[in-house]
């Protein structure tokens, strides 16, 4: 064979893989990567690659290989356990998660190359095929043992055999569910929706609602646009059960109101954080400790303002938008994204 095959990378696990994060770092900064701060490379795992980028805040679990010619990680980004992510360029971009055991290869080409968008999710068990490019747009999320394949081929060509090669692409907000298989040359337009189980073996509209084998649009338009009122109602239903899961975690909750504003200080394991909500954008409290600000309707100048005067992170809910990190701010947007609420990051 004139093509080396590439195996399980042994050696690189044995002699650089088993390494502290300290010193796995500092050797892969001397191989000339690029590593950004707080980052983790935990026991076992290794990224091999030409170039390399890995950035601030981005955790890479227990016995994960990351391999590639080129590898751009970038912030806040998480990676799982037991996970191999190998084909010619990777490129994941921030608050991108992978879970565990997730594989990510197959034959490769000069054009195999993987792209996740910011707060995507692939969940375990889940098997892509990079063979051609694989794109999937930001906050989208692909259930466990969900397949994508980007070449399909057995049988000779030249007896008549169907043999196809082509790219696959997920568009923004795009959600497939447990088990859903999609086929070599697929798009899913943005915000659609796949049912559970289903097989896509052609392209889905944007706002759409499919499934079934094979999958069959079974509504346009989707979903329908609750009004204000309707998500004020959802807001603070999110408040109520994420105030009683941190009771049911042994936290204290507090709870006073102010005219539109309502204050909530949650003390327990020697931590303190208070959470204001407010469906306007008038507060005039100072803000001390670890405090998280929650705005209904604010845009990136408000935002921004309110963390200026004090509040180490603050949301905007109808605007995705986010700004600073605290213990309370980080547990209530996790929360949020039980919901599907997840944030554009301002800072």
């Amino acid at each position: 064979m004139l093509i080396k095959k590439e195996r399980i990378p042994v050696l690189h696990i044995l002699f650089i893989g088993l390494l502290p994060s300290l010193l796995k770092k500092m050797v892969y900064r001397m191989k000339g990567y690029s590593i950004g701060k707080n980052v983790s490379i935990s026991l076992g795992a290794v990224v091999i690659g030409k170039k390399v980028t890995i950035r601030e805040g981005s955790k890479i679990g227990f016995f994960t290989i990351i391999r590639g010619r080129e590898i751009h990680i970038d912030r806040f980004v998480k990676i799982g356990s037991m996970s191999v992510i190998d084909t010619e360029k990777i490129f994941i971009d921030e608050d991108a998660r992978i879970n565990e055991q997730v594989y990510i290869g197959g034959m490769k080409t000069p054009q195999s190359s993987l792209h996740l968008g910011k707060r995507t999710i692939i969940m375990q068990m889940s098997y892509i095929n990079p063979t051609l490019p694989v794109t999937i747009g930001d906050d989208s999320g692909i259930g466990g043992h969900c397949l994508f394949f980007t070449h399909g081929s057995w049988n000779s060509q030249l007896e008549g055999f169907p043999v196809k090669f082509a790219p696959i692409t997920l568009g923004k907000k795009v959600w497939l569910p447990w088990r859903v298989f999609v086929m070599p040359g697929v798009t899913i337009g943005d915000e659609s929706v796949i049912g559970a189980n289903s097989l896509i073996t052609t392209d889905i509209p944007a706002n759409s609602l499919a499934a079934g084998n094979p999958a069959k649009v079974l509504r346009e338009n989707f979903p329908k646009r609750p009004d204000s009122t309707a998500k004020l109602n959802m807001v603070e239903t999110m408040f109520t059960d994420f105030y009683e899961y941190l009771q049911y975690c042994g936290f204290e909750i507090q709870k006073s109101n102010s005219g539109e504003v309502s204050k909530t200080i949650i003390t327990g394991n020697n931590k303190t954080g208070t959470i204001y909500f407010t469906s306007g954008n008038t507060i005039t409290e100072n803000p001390s400790g670890d405090s998280a600000l929650i705005l209904m309707d604010a845009d990136k100048k408000t935002v921004t303002d309110f963390h200026n005067k004090g509040f180490k992170t603050v949301v905007s809910l109808n605007n995705s938008i986010r700004i600073g990190t605290g213990d309370t701010g980080e547990e209530i947007i996790g929360f949020f994204s039980r919901y599907g609420v997840r944030f554009s990051r301002l800072d």
